[in-house]
């Protein structure tokens, strides 16, 4: 059996709107213009204390942290349901939970917050876990957390659309496949060492099912 563990935004669900609405909100309590939605979807998938720390230019922590706690008052109320699950993936996770893979989420999200927008949708029956970093820890920290729960010689996989996704893989030696439905492009998952680009759940699908006792 194959560990395989998916990022969420940008990879399972689209969440674009919620994100974009959530960052506003913090910029407007912090006193700051908000942005146009489609200059802020560089900021799908990164942890929310770099995305502040960029969006503000600062490093001072405080303003980080508010920041950071007030896109979570708007996103944990409103912004999760603001969310679109990207066509194919229940089918695609369904069929991989009929083939006895062990099916993990591993997101840059708070892992309260991950969970919800998974139950949303109805999805949790599907996985193992839900982990998430907050501000607290690395995708790499959340793998090697995920592969202590299995056995250490059933292969890893990590699924994301974007490069820390797949820096992360590396980091702890998992077989790392960018989809291109999401946020990064092929020139960003290819530099940051992606063995298989995958156009489609469906594409995915076959991949792992044909692929899984080679990986």
């Amino acid at each position: 059996m194959t560990i395989i563990a998916f990022d969420l935004d940008g990879t399972i669900s689209d969440p674009a709107e919620g994100i974009a609405a959530s960052i506003n909100y913090s910029l407007q309590k912090l006193g700051h213009e908000t942005r146009d939605s489609h200059l802020l979807l560089k900021y799908i998938g990164p942890r929310l204390d770099l995305v502040f720390a960029d969006l503000l230019s600062t490093q001072e922590q405080s303003i980080i942290t508010d920041g950071v706690a007030y896109y979570r008052e708007h996103y944990g109320a409103i912004g999760y349901k603001q969310n679109t699950l990207y066509p194919g993936i229940e089918t695609l996770l369904e069929s991989l939970s009929d083939l006895n893979m062990c099916l993990y989420v591993a997101t840059a999200k708070k892992q309260e917050i991950a969970k919800d927008v998974i139950e949303h949708f109805n999805l949790a029956q599907y996985f193992k876990a839900v982990f998430g970093c907050g501000t607290d820890k690395t995708k790499d920290e959340l793998l090697v957390e995920i592969k202590k729960l299995e056995d250490p010689q059933k292969p890893l996989v990590m699924v994301g659309d974007r490069s820390h996704d797949m820096q992360a893989g590396k980091m702890v030696g998992a077989h790392c496949i960018g989809v291109l439905w999401g946020y990064g492009t092929a020139v960003e998952l290819a530099e940051a060492g992606s063995d298989r680009l995958i156009d489609s759940p469906a594409e995915l699908l076959a991949y792992l099912s044909e692929s899984s006792t080679n990986l």
